[in-house]
C-alpha cells in the first residue's frame, strides 16, 4: 500500500439510484486507487444499488444507525470510524447531519472537511426543536468545515447563508456523463420498440418516487392530456416509498395503459431520447441532476416554478406554477424536440461534465 495514499470517508446517507447519490458514487468509482482509499459512511442496513460496483472497485462500506435514531450515538461512530481507519478526507453530503462530520473530523484532526449542499428547504413547517437543531448544525458546519460545497448557487446561500456562501462558498456543478445523456436516434428507436411506443407522444419523469417530486401531480393532469394527446403516454423512471400510492391513482383514473413505472433503471440517457418531453413538477429542488440530464439530452422542459432560476441552463426550460394545471397541459401537450444533438456539447461548455466536476473535488482533498 502507497504509504501517501489518503483515507477518504464520504458520508452519503444511502447509495440507492439519485441525483447526490450519483455524485457521490461517482467520486469513489473513478477515483485514483492508488491515490485514494474511499470509505462510504452509509445509514441503516439498507444495501443500496450503488454498493456492489463500488465495492467492485476497491471501495469500504461502513453502515451505521442513522443520526435521527441517536445523535450520540452516530457521533461515536463517526469517532471510531475516523480513528479507526486514519482517515484524512471527509466529504458530506447529508446536510444538517453534516454538523456532526465536521465536528468529529476537527475532533480527531481530520484535515480536509468538506460540507457539500445539494438541495434547498421544502415548504414543509419545522418546529422550534427542528428549527434550532439546524441551527445550531449550520452554525457548527460553518465553523468547522475547511470547505463549504453547493451543487448550485441557491442549495449553497440557503445552506450556509448567503454572505458565507459569497464569502467562503464554492461552487461544484454536479456532473453528469454527457456521451451518455447526449440524445440518440438508435436508442430512441430501441427503447420505444422495446415498450411499444413507436406512435406514442411520450412524457417522461426522472426521479425517486417520493412526495417532494410531485409524480401525483402529473398522474392527476393525465386524463385531460389524453383528451389533447390521445397518444400520450406517461413514462416514469424511478423507484421509492409512493410507488403503492401512485399505482393506486394509476387504478383511480384508470390509466393502466396510459403509464409506465419502470423501476429503477442504469441507461437513464437511453430513456429520455425515447421522450418527446421532460416533466418535473418538484415542490423544491436544489440543482437537480435529472433536470441537467434532461437539458443535455435536448428535451424540451416543463417544470415547476419552484426550482430554482439557476438549474435553467438552456433555452428548453419552462417553468410553470403547479397551481396551473391548464398551462401545464398546454405547454405539454406542444412541447417539440429541435435540433436535439447539440445541447450536450453547449452542457460540456458550461462544465456540467462528469469529470471536469471531479477534477474540482479530487483538487479539494489535495488540501
Amino acid at each position: 500500500m502507497n504509504v501517501d495514499m489518503k483515507n477518504v470517508l464520504i458520508i452519503i446517507g444511502k447509495l440507492y439510484i439519485g441525483g447526490a447519490e450519483r455524485v457521490g458514487r461517482d467520486i469513489g468509482f473513478y477515483a485514483d486507487k492508488t491515490k485514494y482509499k474511499i470509505h462510504y459512511l452509509v445509514f441503516e442496513d439498507v444495501v443500496g444499488s450503488y454498493e456492489k460496483e463500488l465495492e467492485e472497485v476497491g471501495c469500504i462500506i461502513h453502515h451505521v444507525s442513522p443520526p435521527s435514531s441517536s445523535y450520540l450515538s452516530f457521533y461515536q461512530s463517526l469517532i471510531k470510524i475516523i480513528k479507526e481507519e486514519h482517515i484524512d478526507i471527509i466529504h458530506s453530503h447529508t446536510m444538517f447531519s453534516s454538523g456532526w462530520a465536521m465536528l468529529a473530523g476537527k475532533k480527531c484532526g481530520v484535515s480536509v472537511r468538506i460540507a457539500h449542499s445539494h438541495t434547498i428547504r421544502g415548504p414543509e413547517k419545522r418546529n422550534l426543536i427542528k428549527n434550532t437543531y439546524e441551527k445550531t448544525m449550520r452554525h457548527i458546519i460553518i465553523r468547522k468545515a475547511t470547505h463549504l460545497v453547493a451543487c448550485g448557487k441557491s442549495a449553497g446561500e440557503w445552506f450556509y447563508g448567503a454572505k458565507t456562501f459569497e464569502k467562503r462558498g464554492l461552487l461544484i456543478y454536479n456532473g453528469i456523463g454527457l456521451k451518455e445523456f447526449t440524445y440518440s436516434d438508435e436508442a430512441r428507436n430501441r427503447i420505444r420498440g422495446q415498450h411499444h411506443l413507436e406512435n406514442n407522444f411520450v412524457i417522461g419523469h426522472v426521479g425517486h418516487l417520493a412526495t417532494v417530486k410531485n409524480q401525483s401531480f402529473l398522474l392527476k393532469l393525465m386524463p385531460q392530456i389524453l383528451k389533447n394527446k390521445p397518444n400520450a403516454i406517461l413514462l416514469l423512471l424511478g423507484e421509492g416509498e409512493d410507488r403503492n400510492l401512485l399505482t393506486e391513482q394509476i387504478q383511480n383514473f384508470n390509466l393502466q395503459k396510459n403509464v409506465i413505472m419502470t423501476g429503477n433503471i442504469k441507461n437513464v440517457g437511453e430513456y429520455m431520447s425515447a421522450m418527446d418531453v421532460f416533466a418535473f413538477p418538484s415542490l423544491y429542488e436544489g440543482m437537480p441532476l435529472a433536470l441537467v440530464e434532461a437539458q443535455a439530452n435536448g428535451l424540451p422542459c416543463c417544470i415547476s416554478d419552484r426550482i430554482p432560476k439557476d438549474a435553467h441552463l438552456t433555452d428548453l426550460v419552462n417553468a410553470i406554477s403547479i397551481d396551473n394545471d391548464d398551462e401545464w397541459i398546454k405547454e405539454i401537450c406542444k412541447a417539440k424536440r429541435v435540433n436535439p444533438v447539440s445541447y450536450g456539447e453547449k452542457m460540456f461548455e458550461m462544465g456540467f461534465d462528469t469529470f471536469g466536476m471531479l477534477e474540482r473535488i479530487y483538487k479539494l482533498y489535495e488540501g
